[in-house]
């Protein structure tokens, strides 16, 4: 777990707290020192006694994390830093936390308590994450691992937002426009989670390869959930539907390709277009996907080993027995190449461009949705008009991108899992000609 100046009272118990902080410290509470010690107060709650990191900032003026951050800057969070430590409310830990992987990956952590701090008023205090940078973009060249994608990006390198504006001018505006819509939307339906008794209400934007081209992924707060947890969040005091498009991926890159996949007809899941192939492998489908997943990211079809850090290819024959018939079943993956057309480039960009879309028309028709990747966390009872709206906007999505660049129109129609709880969900049929 680590601080970054991203929250702000949702309640009135919160604002007390802040505010009785602020007077505590000698701050004139202000916007800035407000997002601060919100911050604080949400992480010392969330770790509960646990020793959390906190970057606190230097003065390299080519590492100006925190400025990153609306209204923050990293002058402001290490004078805070500074007087929490002064009045012994932050202390040095030498604990080794049970939640390590969610340290901020910037150099060597530096390990700090919370103490001082009136447990039962915390316990009451709510806090919203609301304060998160619109766009993000890593700078060219960076080795982003799959960490940097979740809960650890704000570790890998990135272009300064000054920069971001020069160089892409209108594309960084269409790039933000529509996170300060859906912020804006948020704020009014916050989605909140039971298990850290906290709300979530904005997003980021995350670019890569130093282009606005270039990935473009939401994430907020609720990204980190582990999957068997989501179900617990809440929408306007509701419980919530999960919606995952099936094989988004392979789905794109077919349709931005113009080569249809090895199947006709209706199907639940375009994976089994191989795993009916593999009656001896266990997990055949979590292989499946594994194998396209490492194939896209590479951007290259004739890998012959999978990378170190996966979990579920053990077997080098395997690997290439299961990517060989992927070739054959997805012609379209032969068509991956490292410079644009592979996960973290082109394809996540188009991804990244179809959830927006889905997102801004499901609000036009007031319903509330929090994007998961390649899926959606909506209220339960709003999940066929979104399966409707998903399936819509990505057929003219595509469809408009094969006839601008003369390709064949496919007729498929992509497959959705609506998920209610772990184990309770069914599967809409996609089809394809």
């Amino acid at each position: 777990m680590y601080f970054k100046p991203s929250y702000l009272p949702q309640n009135g118990a919160a604002n007390i707290l802040v505010k009785s902080l602020a007077e505590d410290l000698g701050i004139s509470l202000n916007k800035k020192y407000e997002i601060i010690l919100s911050s604080f107060l949400a992480v010392a709650k969330k770790v509960n006694g646990q020793a959390f990191d906190w970057w606190a900032g230097n003065e390299n003026k080519n590492l100006k994390l925190w400025s990153l951050f609306p209204h923050i800057s990293n002058k402001s969070v290490r004078k805070v830093y500074r007087l929490l430590k002064e009045n012994d409310y932050v202390v040095s830990s030498t604990d080794f936390p049970n939640h390590f992987d969610a340290g901020m990956g910037f150099n060597k952590p530096n390990w700090v308590k919370a103490q001082r701090l009136p447990k039962h008023f915390l316990e009451a205090a709510n806090f919203v994450e609301k304060n998160l940078p619109l766009v993000l973009v890593n700078k060219p060249g960076v080795n982003v691992d799959k960490k940097s994608w979740t809960n650890q990006f704000f570790a890998t390198p990135k272009l300064d937002i000054k920069q971001v504006q020069h160089k892409f001018g209108r594309d960084y505006i269409f790039a933000y426009r529509p996170v300060l819509e859906m912020n804006a939307y948020w704020e009014n339906h916050p989605l909140y989670n039971p298990i850290q008794d906290e709300y979530y209400s904005s997003s980021i934007r995350l670019f890569h390869n130093g282009s606005i081209k270039s990935g473009g992924r939401w994430y907020g707060g609720w990204a980190i959930i582990k999957p068997s947890q989501r179900f617990s969040l809440t929408i306007d005091d509701q419980p919530i539907v999960n919606i995952d498009i099936n094989g988004m991926i392979l789905a794109l890159l077919s349709s931005l390709t113009g080569k249809p996949m090895s199947i006709i007809g209706t199907f639940e899941d375009v994976y089994q277009a191989v795993v009916f192939q593999l009656p001896g492998v266990s997990n055949a489908r979590d292989k499946v996907k594994k194998v396209v997943m490492e194939l896209v990211g590479a951007g290259n079809p004739y890998i012959a080993a999978p990378s170190l850090d996966n979990d579920i290819l053990n077997c080098r024959e395997e690997f290439i027995q299961i990517r060989d018939l992927c070739l054959q079943a997805y012609p379209a993956l032969k068509f991956l190449d490292e410079e644009s057309l592979n996960f973290l480039n082109d394809l996540s960009f188009h991804e990244a461009n179809i959830i927006t879309k889905i997102m801004l028309t499901l609000k036009q028709l007031d319903i509330v949705s929090y994007p998961i990747n390649d899926g959606f966390i909506v209220k339960l009872g709003d999940e066929f008009k979104t399966v409707d709206t998903v399936k819509s906007i990505f057929k003219n999505y595509v469809s408009s991108f094969q006839k601008r660049n003369n390709l064949p129109q496919l007729d498929f129609d992509i497959a959705l899992t609506v998920k209610f709880d772990p184990t309770n969900k069914f599967t809409i049929q996609g089809s394809s000609s």
